[in-house]
């Protein structure tokens, strides 16, 4: 199964999946709890989880839902 990792290079959507992709490094993935920000630092997580209970940081000082990022 694909992982999405800490190090991964993703298209991600600012504005909250509105605006144009662009791509952007995975620095951080956390789990965590329904529409929360926060949760349980992870070093991976299957690319079939990545949701809305998924955040990661990004190397362009952003952070985002998994909702917001796919795979490049």
């Amino acid at each position: 199964m694909a992982k999405l990792k800490v190090g991964d290079t993703v298209l991600w959507s600012g504005g909250f999946g509105s605006e144009p992709l662009k791509e952007a490094k995975v620095m951080g993935i956390e789990k965590c709890k329904s529409g929360s920000k926060y949760g349980k630092p992870v070093g991976s997580v299957d690319w079939s989880l990545v949701n809305r209970e998924v955040t990661v940081d990004l190397d362009n000082g952003h952070w985002a839902y998994g909702t917001q990022i796919t795979k490049k």
